[in-house]
């Protein structure tokens, strides 16, 4: 039984516990053992690969990143399922795109997080064609909630297994310095967010999910790169730079703003301009953002062009936003060198 493996990071130590005997029980859960043995007794010989994390982890990743990543390390299990404090997300090569995942959303509503495990287990069995195997040319996991899309673009910035492991030395720095590293996680979050709410139909919400886990992925790559081979003073101009946009985009991407909007668009006036604001500022930014890590390879000097005072400026709901986290924080915010 494989409960955890120290010096890993969350995702790394479900990656051993699953090779080991399909499960992962992370040691911060309640009663982990007793939680793993009945965990096994659902599963049985099934093609069914389980994690079960506190809400600790959301740190290190979003549940459905999670199961991107181990699906991706196990290719030979049809189903997988991750539990994140009682947050569930599942995929699966077998059943039909987006059942994994409905069934999991379904089952956090009927108990804790051991009912719910235990319910979508039985579900995701029950749904299962008895003779499933995946195609051999199936491609990415697309069982999960960011659908086939969503999945494909996120594999393509590097949400897999190639993502960086945390195994550094006790004490390292952390490749995102703060408020990067706080924003990079609110945007992990509202990722899963997204998806869940294009899995449930919401118009332009897997998109989105797909763009923002992007956008995280890079940012993480950016600083990455800049301690391997940029200057200090590159990284800490950066950690301005970015700090300031984050803010920003992770405001306009906020679940009170574009998600609403997307989820409740008859509850908003211009919701098409609306969603056109943000989409274009992503966009915007995400491009920038993946020329700066060009220029770090290149070893030249980083841009930062993309602003969003604009978006920021069109919309009062915005403002007030901006004017309440600065309030909050006690700053008054960095300057730009570019605008």
């Amino acid at each position: 039984m494989m409960i955890s493996a120290q010096g890993q990071g969350y995702v790394d130590d479900a990656v051993d516990g699953i090779a080991e005997d399909g499960i992962y029980v992370s040691p911060e859960v309640p009663s982990a053992p007793a939680l793993h043995d009945q965990i096994a007794a659902e599963v049985g010989d099934a093609s069914i690969g389980v994690a079960v994390f506190s809400d600790n982890a959301a740190f290190e990743a979003s549940g459905p990143e999670i199961v991107a990543e181990l699906a991706a390390a196990h290719p030979d299990c049809q189903t997988i399922i991750v539990a994140v404090g009682d947050d569930l997300s599942a995929g699966s090569r077998v059943l039909e795109e987006g059942e994994a995942m409905r069934i999991a959303n379904q089952a956090e509503a009927h108990g804790g997080v051991d009912v719910a495990l235990t319910e979508t287990i039985q579900e995701v069995i029950a749904a299962t064609p008895a003779a499933a195997s995946p195609a051999p040319d199936a491609g990415p996991f697309v069982g999960i909630a960011l659908g086939v899309a969503a999945v494909v673009a996120l594999a393509g910035v590097g949400i897999g297994v190639a993502r960086s492991r945390r195994r550094g030395p006790t004490g390292a720095r952390h490749p995102l310095p703060e408020p990067v590293r706080t924003h990079v996680q609110t945007l992990q979050s509202l990722t899963g967010e997204y998806a869940r709410a294009g899995s449930a139909g919401v118009a332009g919400a897997g998109e989105v999910a797909a763009e923002v886990g992007a956008i995280a992925q890079n940012t993480t790559e950016l600083f990455e790169r800049l301690d391997r081979k940029g200057e200090e003073s590159q990284r800490a101009t950066a950690a301005v730079e970015y700090g300031e946009t984050l803010r920003k985009l992770t405001g306009a991407l906020d679940r009170d703003y574009l998600l609403d909007i997307l989820t409740h668009p008859d509850l908003w006036d211009d919701p098409a301009e609306r969603v056109r604001e943000v989409r274009t500022a992503v966009a915007s930014f995400s491009a920038e953002l993946v020329e700066n890590i060009k220029q770090v390879n290149a070893r030249r000097g980083l841009h930062f062009q993309v602003s969003l005072d604009g978006l920021i400026g069109r919309r009062k709901e915005l403002q007030a936003w901006d004017r309440a986290f600065e309030q909050a924080d006690g700053e008054t915010g960095p300057t730009r060198a570019h605008d």
